[in-house]
């Protein structure tokens, strides 16, 4: 395996043995663990954490049972290592209202584990289930929280936290279909003058040796190119038909099930 320059091989054989023992503990199969976060957009800090993002399934028995499990499972974050994941019915569902986060953990460069079966049926649902109102509206939200227009110093880390989202809403206004999870992808397929990508090329060099905290005076190029992505706001979307979309989850939920009745470890 090609090392990745933005996961610490030490942090990544850290990991593996924490999945391990959740699936031991929790007497879960884990379906696909990702890295979500700046790391996996690529443009993460010297102090960036690490978040690592996965889907489960327990037996299928488990899910029969009058009593409802808790769908989540989370590890205490200790400041480097952000650890949790969402049960194989919690994602499905979402799948099915066109989360955006899901379908990022499905599409994310950085995997640390993965049933190779399993997840492209998960990424093949969240592309025939992706309502594309619903994910603007989702990256149009997510651009504008993390940037407004000014004259005041901004975070390095607001301006990718922004950029990020604004082009993921280009790239479904022009392309109608799903966009990538990651900034290098995102800005490949966008047409964007070059004076933009010289100063977001800058702005990754300096932000791989800054902390999340720092800052950076406003830039041009950049703010102007937000300014316009963000000039007509997303609108909230309706309802929409999602029956088709339930369908085709219950009917994975079922075959995956199928495949839980085998080799999920007893709780320890």
């Amino acid at each position: 395996m090609t090392q990745d320059p933005m996961i610490d091989e030490a942090m990544r054989q850290r990991i593996g043995p924490i999945l391990d023992e959740i699936e031991r503990h929790e007497g879960v199969r884990i379906l696909v663990a990702v890295e979500s976060g700046s790391r996996a957009w690529r443009f993460a800090s010297r102090d960036s954490d690490y978040d690592v993002r996965f889907i489960y399934v327990r037996p299928a028995e488990d899910y029969l049972s009058v009593e409802t499990r808790r769908d989540v499972i989370e590890l205490p974050v200790d400041g480097t290592l952000d650890v949790n994941g969402w049960d194989l019915r919690k994602a499905l569902g979402l799948i099915a209202k066109s989360n955006a986060v899901v379908t990022e953990w499905l599409t994310s460069p950085v995997i640390y584990r993965r049933e190779d079966t399993a997840a492209a049926l998960l990424l093949g649902l969240a592309g025939a289930c992706a309502y594309l109102p619903a994910l603007a509206y989702h990256y149009d939200r997510s651009a504008r929280r993390a940037w407004s227009p000014g004259n005041d110093p901004v975070r390095l880390k607001s301006y990718f936290y922004a950029l990020r989202p604004a082009l993921a809403l280009d790239w479904i206004r022009r392309r109608a279909e799903l966009p990538p999870m990651d900034l290098p992808s995102l800005m490949e397929g966008a047409s964007l003058p070059s004076d933009l990508r010289d100063a977001v090329h800058s702005l990754l060099l300096r932000k791989r040796v800054a902390t999340e905290s720092d800052t950076a005076e406003r830039v041009p190029p950049l703010e102007a190119y937000l300014a316009a992505a963000l000039s007509e706001m997303a609108p909230r979307p309706g309802t929409w038909d999602r029956a088709p979309a339930i369908r085709a989850v219950d009917e994975a939920f079922r075959a995956l099930l199928q495949t839980a009745r085998a080799e999920i470890p007893d709780p320890a």
